[in-house]
């Protein structure tokens, strides 16, 4: 039996309204797919319906993050910015959603530098918020120091370094540096999972 979850949307018969702030696949189906694995556990919509809506939001953050704190600011950029923009719509959601991925350079030291490609979310309801991580997969130098040392997009880098087309719209880096047991797709999910704990697991959240 399902638990059924103890929050102001108890009240609610309406369908639960999910918002993301990006119109991009790999993330409106991340939101699907994690959404649809905890609420197989936790009641989170009452009347047994879920609507996702996505939109083009842009954030402030660089085009390509290089510490973990941009990686989640922009995340968490994008989820405000999605919130004021339905609200002045008087469109609201129940949940804000907020995907971002990016580099996180450990040591930025020559050899000695270590990069990482992480993928962080950020989850409202409107009054709180909570990040989740999504992991992170070391970036061999082939790759990274075009980004860093040349200044090329990522998506540019990695469509040569594989030779293939627009993969950040398909598999992603993720999918490249694993022979894709592990997609784009996937580092997103682990974040909305984590990112929703607050939420669907309250109770432990609570003290």
């Amino acid at each position: 039996m399902k638990a059924r979850l103890a929050s102001p949307y108890g009240a609610k018969l309406r369908p639960m309204r999910i918002a993301i702030g990006s119109t991009r696949e790999s993330k409106v189906e991340a939101a699907k797919e994690a959404w649809g694995i905890f609420s197989a556990k936790v009641e989170l919509a009452p009347s047994g319906e879920t609507h996702f809506v996505s939109f083009d939001v842009p954030t402030s953050s660089p085009n390509m993050p290089l510490t973990a704190e941009e990686v989640m600011q922009g995340a968490q950029d994008r989820a405000d910015r999605l919130m004021l923009q339905l609200k002045k719509e008087k469109a609201e959601a129940d949940f804000y959603i907020g995907l971002e991925s990016g580099f996180n350079v450990v040591d930025a030291r020559g050899a000695r530098r270590q990069v990482f490609l992480e993928s962080w979310a950020y989850v409202s309801d409107g009054y709180r918020g909570y990040f989740g991580h999504g992991g992170g997969i070391y970036v061999p130098p082939a790759i990274s120091s075009q980004v860093m040392d040349r200044g090329i997009e990522l998506g540019i880098v990695i469509d040569r370094f594989s030779q293939q087309n627009d993969v950040r719209s398909a598999q992603g880096t993720w999918g490249v540096l694993t022979r894709d047991i592990l997609n784009r797709q996937h580092s997103f999910v682990v974040a909305l999972i984590a990112a929703f704990a607050p939420f669907y697991n309250a109770a432990a959240y609570s003290s």
